[in-house]
C-alpha cells in the first residue's frame, strides 16, 4: 500500500519535533516536543562508536536543540532522532536510555 501525497504531508506534520531541553544532572534530560509531551530521560552510559562520547556526564550536558531538525544535538554532528525519543518507535540498537516521567503538558 503507497501512500498518497497528501498522507505524506499529514506524516511530515505529526512527526516529532523537539522544542526544549534541559540537562538535570545525574544524566537525566527534561525534553518537551511540540505536540505537548515532555519526557524526562535517564540516559544509560552504554553508547558505542561515534556516539560514545553521550558516556560522558560532561558532554551530555552540551545538549542543543538543531534548529533545522529539531532534534538534540551535540557537537561532532551527534545527533538523536527526534520520534525515538518522543517513544514513537523502539531505537534499533539497543536500549541507551529510560523513561523516568512523561506528560501532556499542553499542545503547543
Amino acid at each position: 500500500m503507497s501512500l498518497s501525497h497528501s498522507d505524506n504531508l499529514h506524516l511530515m506534520k505529526t512527526c516529532a519535533r523537539i522544542c526544549d531541553v534541559k540537562y538535570l544532572g545525574e544524566r537525566n534530560l527534561l525534553i518537551s516536543f511540540e505536540d505537548g509531551l515532555q519526557r524526562e530521560l535517564t540516559f544509560h552510559a552504554n553508547w558505542q562508536g561515534i556516539t560514545e562520547q553521550l558516556n560522558s556526564n560532561d558532554f551530555l550536558a552540551l545538549v542543543e536543540i538543531n534548529p533545522v531538525t529539531k532534534t538534540l544535538s551535540w557537537p561532532d554532528g551527534i545527533d538523536l532522532d527526534a520520534e525515538i525519543l518522543h517513544g514513537d518507535f523502539d531505537p534499533s540498537g539497543g536500549s541507551f536510555f529510560s523513561v523516568v516521567s512523561e506528560e501532556i503538558i499542553s499542545s503547543l
